[in-house]
């Protein structure tokens, strides 16, 4: 298929107001509100531009002109910035020198922020990822401890209830009728049942004293049944 004529070269842009007062006054070419705009598209530009010379019955698509005005585009850049640095060089030379103090000094910085990485990555390795690994043991480790400090109440807490119970069957047994008693406790006098009642206190209130210092205990069922049943300590 025959290729289109080659379309003449797009007219250059006409001349746009100019809202940047330090904009060049000769620089009457480049859209600079296209360019400069926050919603530019390359693509769209490019779209743009085809468009232009070509239309959606042509054969071909004749990129040249849309070519040549983006190489015009930029041959105009390139002389406003030559432009621009010989008419200015006294000024943009001291800004060159504080660039070129700037980057000595990031060089600087970027040894030292290399250097702290560095540490943070011995840090990471040596104490962070040890720590972390650590964690899930130390907190398994805590619970078996709580567990067994527990496990530890519980136990002394029966030792007192046995106890306590067997203080409360040795004084029913002096107030049983002396045909009923035992022999020890047919022989017991009242100095005896005294001593009975004074121990069977002294559990009753260690009982009561343990139960507060440690108030789990009361989470364990044998305990609760223990102390609703058969020692009943008053719980307020």
């Amino acid at each position: 298929m025959a290729s289109l004529p080659t379309t003449p070269r797009l007219p250059l842009p006409t001349s746009i107001a100019h809202t940047t007062d330090n904009r060049p006054e000769d620089d009457e070419y480049i859209d600079y509100e296209l360019f400069t705009a926050p919603d530019f598209s390359p693509i769209a530009f490019c779209n743009s531009l085809v468009l232009a010379t070509t239309t959606a019955s042509d054969a071909e698509i004749d990129l040249a002109p849309a070519q040549q005005r983006v190489m015009f585009d930029l041959e105009e850049v390139e002389k406003l910035l030559q432009k621009e640095a010989t008419q200015n060089h006294t000024t943009l030379l001291p800004h060159a020198a504080k660039i070129n103090q700037v980057s000595s000094i990031l060089t600087t910085t970027q040894s030292s922020l290399s250097s702290v990485t560095s540490s943070f990555h011995r840090l990471e390795n040596e104490v962070l990822k040890p720590y972390n690994a650590a964690l899930p043991i130390y907190t398994a480790l805590t619970k078996l401890h709580a567990t067994a400090n527990l496990l530890r109440a519980v136990t002394w807490f029966m030792y007192l209830v046995r106890q306590f119970q067997a203080v409360q069957t040795q004084l029913a047994e002096l107030k049983l009728p002396s045909a009923t008693a035992t022999t020890a406790a047919a022989a017991a006098g009242p100095n005896d049942a005294a001593r009975l009642s004074v121990r069977a206190a002294r559990s009753f209130a260690e009982i009561s004293r343990h139960l507060g210092n440690f108030p789990r205990l009361r989470s364990v069922r044998v305990v609760t049944e223990i102390e609703n049943g058969v020692v009943n300590v008053g719980r307020k």
